[in-house]
């Protein structure tokens, strides 16, 4: 989980960032990410959906 996209719910507006600037950024706590991302693939809040994007390099491309 070295990079999250964080994604605006209001505005669609995607940013990448690491974990702790994530949790500051959303006002989420890093446990409660973690866990949702672990347990889903995703973090849906009110505000803010976050996204591991750490999957993406597990993808095989021919």
């Amino acid at each position: 989980m070295n990079y999250l996209m964080i994604i605006d719910n209001a505005t669609g507006e995607a940013q990448m960032m690491a974990l702790a600037d994530a949790a500051f950024h959303t006002h989420m706590d890093t446990e409660d990410i973690e866990r949702s991302i672990q347990n889903s693939g995703v973090c849906i809040s009110i505000d803010h959906s976050i996204i591991d994007t750490e999957a993406a390099d597990d993808v095989l491309v021919d």
